[in-house]
């Protein structure tokens, strides 16, 4: 044996080495992917009309425009109606800070979340055509005219107003640090400064452009030519990708983008660079962009109208079948909670279903018939 080595030195050595083994293994471990899916039914309502366009949520209710003029707020937790007003909605509503934001044929609306009660309106030039996007105290819309228009949150005063020559059916899609992204029907992908709405640069594509969305310094758009497109925040164009169908939508979580496209594919690829991750069959038709949940891919069909994949690896979690056409895409918290609602769809007619993650329920086995004493037998010593 060496001089000055022993057993008890080489012990200590490979204890630490099983230390640093452990922990390297701990924080390389990726966390898992959101249980959103399978879920049970919390409630189930039938609403008085057929929806008039998508709803929203928020920590405690459900806001849902109806056909008949009304626009109705239901308990998230339970389905019951909480307040009812004679509102037409032309879109679906916002809400953020406590407030619920609606827009009507001539006007936007700013309602109290919790009661219905009116806090301010503003009278609209033009009619808007697709949901208001709130960013940091910011409602920015689009018009059918070309016109995007910034307000304030608080008191609906217009900041600014921006001609970007054509109308869109996207919202605005907000880089989350200063940046707007708007796809345009003529094919244009156009970029502009959220405090001031001056146009930072535009790029012409080919076919129909899908809604765009916005990771760290890329900004990421699909079209109906079968190609996704990358570019630089600075708008110069980095890769694209060919899909085997038209682009739905995209969504991205860290360094991955997800794709939907018609060919029934959900593809994963590199936020850098496009190399492909991984590639799934929907089992559905996709209808509306996918949306991302801690690690989970949710993707809204036509049926089921719900489908869960796990972001790392594409494996399908589970699905659901709504009770009707999906009328947007499913409403999903983004901070699970246990026992809570997670997942809200609302149909075409008017029924909304609410879901609760069995993942997120932590029941226990249910008790059955001991079938054995615990512990094992010993034996008996005999006595001499």
């Amino acid at each position: 044996m060496a001089l000055g080595a022993c057993p008890e030195a080489r012990q200590d050595v490979t204890a630490e080495q099983r230390r640093e083994t452990i922990l390297r293994s701990w924080r390389e471990k990726k966390p898992e992917a959101a249980p959103l899916l399978p879920a049970v039914a919390a409630w189930t309502r039938a609403l008085p009309s057929p929806a008039a366009a998508a709803g929203a949520m928020d920590d405690q209710r459900v806001y849902v425009p109806l056909r008949d003029s009304s626009f109705v707020a239901l308990d998230r937790e339970t389905g019951v109606t909480v307040w009812t007003r004679s509102i037409q909605a032309v879109t679906g509503p916002t809400v953020g800070d406590g407030q619920v934001y609606v827009v009507t044929a001539g006007a936007i609306l700013s309602l109290d979340a919790a009661s219905g009660q009116d806090r301010w309106s503003t009278m609209l030039e033009g009619v808007v055509t697709a949901p208001l996007v709130l960013d940091t105290g910011w409602l920015v819309a689009i018009t059918g005219a070309g016109d995007v228009v910034a307000f304030r949150a608080a008191d609906g005063q217009v900041m600014w107003r921006r001609s970007v020559g054509v109308g869109s059916a996207h919202p605005v899609v907000s880089s989350g640090d200063g940046a707007l992204y708007v796809s345009l029907s003529d094919s244009r992908l156009v970029a502009l400064a959220l405090d001031s709405g001056e146009i930072a640069w535009e790029q012409q594509l080919a076919g129909t452009i899908s809604e765009p969305a916005a990771a760290r310094d890329r900004v990421f758009v699909g079209s109906t030519d079968n190609f996704l497109y990358a570019f630089h925040r600075n708008g110069r164009f980095e890769w694209k990708w060919r899909n085997g169908g038209d682009v739905i939508g995209i969504a991205t979580e860290g360094d991955v983008v997800y794709i939907a496209s018609l060919d029934n594919i959900l593809r994963a690829v590199n936020r850098g660079n496009g190399n492909q991750r991984w590639k799934k069959s929907t089992v559905t038709r996709p209808t509306f962009p996918p949306r991302t949940v801690g690690g989970t891919v949710v993707l809204a069909g036509i049926k089921p109208a719900i489908s869960t994949f796990v972001g790392t690896t594409g494996d399908a979690q589970d699905t659901f079948a709504a009770g009707g056409a999906p009328i947007g895409a499913p409403l999903i918290d983004t901070s699970l909670k246990p026992f809570r609602v997670a997942l809200v769809t609302i149909t075409r007619e008017g029924l909304v279903e609410a879901l609760r993650p069995t993942g997120m329920m932590f029941r226990e086995t249910a008790p059955g018939p001991l079938r054995a004493l615990p512990g094992r037998t010993l034996a008996r010593d005999r006595l001499q």
